[in-house]
This record gives structure tokens, sequence and C-alpha cells, in this order.
């Protein structure tokens, strides 16, 4: 979270510090702001899964391993949404979006392969693989065409999206498939996923909307927008470091990683009110 707060600080400080450059609106009314709801399409595919077995795996030792046809795709998801508006001028503005943190849930696709035992995991068989809690402030300049006064007003515009991912969790079920696909590496490796990781990342944001003015203070809003974001999710799978014997360690024996493409398209409805 002290990620996300150093990330925003800087842009509400922005904001904030406009008004001592002389802004003004024809009406006098320079602040907005709306609540509303967002829905988050995710357009990326997978993007192959790769990593090394260690030095601690079992009759494997350290190898490369490498499925292409693997990967993981993030779901569509639905939150509340909350933006604010600083107008420059009647027709520049500045904006910032957030969003209570939705649950996006990620889909598994192809196999997972490992060197000379084969297939450990379909992936395909999964309705979700792992969920995570997203993070996404975003800013953008925005650009309204017409007259502040105007019943509608449309606008386009450009930013920056930071997205933070915590609470990575897999499904239960994954560690099943890991023991029970292949007899061979369930029996020597007793295997299950450790600590699961989506790496922070920032995107550049383009948006397309419209403000229907209801009254002289309240306003309908539209929007859709798109982000061009990926990342790396980071995995490690633990299992048994020895074959035989009593109380045999267990660390891990195998370190995956694999971008996910994200690339959202996201909607926006909302209602607003200036001052």
């Amino acid at each position: 979270m002290n990620t996300i707060f150093k990330t925003i600080l800087p842009f509400t400080a922005l904001i904030c510090a406009v008004p001592a450059v002389q802004a003004a609106t024809t009406d006098g009314k320079t602040w907005g702001v709306s609540a509303g709801w967002l829905h988050i399409m995710p357009q990326g595919e997978k993007q192959g899964v790769s990593g090394n077995t260690t030095a601690l795996t079992p009759v494997l030792g350290a190898q490369q391993a490498s499925s292409p046809g693997a990967g993981f795709e993030v779901q569509d998801a639905d939150t509340a949404g909350l933006m604010l508006d600083y107008f420059v001028n009647d027709h520049v503005s500045l904006e910032l979006v957030l969003g209570a943190p939705p649950e996006m849930e990620l889909s598994g696709k192809g196999d997972i392969s490992l060197p000379v035992v084969g297939t450990v995991a379909q992936l395909d068989q999964f309705n979700k693989i792992a969920t995570t809690d997203a993070y996404t402030p975003t800013v953008t300049a925005r650009y309204h065409f017409g007259s502040i006064e105007n019943r509608i007003r449309p606008y386009l515009g450009g930013g920056v999206m930071y997205a933070h991912f915590s609470n990575v969790e897999a499904d239960p079920a994954v560690n099943n498939e890991l023991k029970n696909r292949n007899p061979l590496v369930g029996a020597l490796l007793n295997p299950e996923l450790g600590k699961i990781k989506v790496d922070d990342a920032f995107a550049p944001v383009v948006t397309a909307g419209l403000d229907v003015n209801i009254t002289k203070n309240w306003f309908g809003t539209a929007s859709v927008s798109y982000a061009h974001l990926s990342t790396t999710a980071k995995l490690n799978v633990i299992g048994n470091t020895q074959i035989i014997g009593a109380n045999i360690p267990r660390d891990t024996i195998l370190e995956g990683r694999s971008k996910i493409e994200i690339n959202p398209v996201v909607t926006y409805l909302g209602i607003g009110y200036r001052f």
C-alpha cells in the first residue's frame, strides 16, 4: 500500500498546485467528482511459462523448463469507481481515477511440462488458477469539446496507470493436479504451489467519453479507456528434496515465471457533481 500512496501523492499534489497557474472556467466551477461503476475487460492472451528446476530436485537436478504453449489470462471484473477532476479551463481537465480494488481471476491455458517426466499440469481444466486484488490508480489529461454550457460534451484524453497486485491466492485444486497428473512426480516430489507474486507495473492509457449536463451542477458521465498493461507472475513449487528417508526435507524444487498480458478495456458509467 505504501507504494500506491507514493505513486498517487505526486499526482494529487500536481492537481492541487494547478490553481496557482490562474485556472479559470466560464461558469467558475473548477472541480468535479463522480462515482459509478467500472467494468474491466482484459484483452491479453497466454504468453508461455518458463523457469528451472533447482539443484534440490531429486533425479532431475537443475534443468531449464519451458512450456511456450501454456500461460495465464485475466478474466473480466466489475468494481465501484471514483473520479476526481480539476478543470484548468473550459476545455482542459486533469483527472484522478480510483476504484475499489476488484478481485481478478486468472485462468490457465495449456500444459506445463518438465524435462524427462513430461506434463505435470493441465491448466485448461480449471475455471481459475488464482485470484488477486488489483489496485489501479490512473491519472489522465482530457480535452473537452464544445462549450461548457452544452448539454453533451465529448472528450478525449490520455495518461498513465499504476497497477499493484496483492493477496494472490492459488486455487487449492492446482495442488491436487500437481500431485496426481504424473504418478512419478507425485510419488517422488509430493509437489505443491508455494508463494505466487505478480509484479507491479505502469501502463499508458487512452480514454474517450462524454459528459451529459443534467443541471448546472449535476452531470452524468460515460467513458471507455484502454491501458497497454502487462506484468510478470512468479511462482515456486515446493516438494521433497530427497527420494527416501525419514523426515524428508522440503524446499523449492521448481521456479517459474510467466508474462501476463492484461491490456484492459475499461468502461465507466457514473453520476457527478461540479463545484
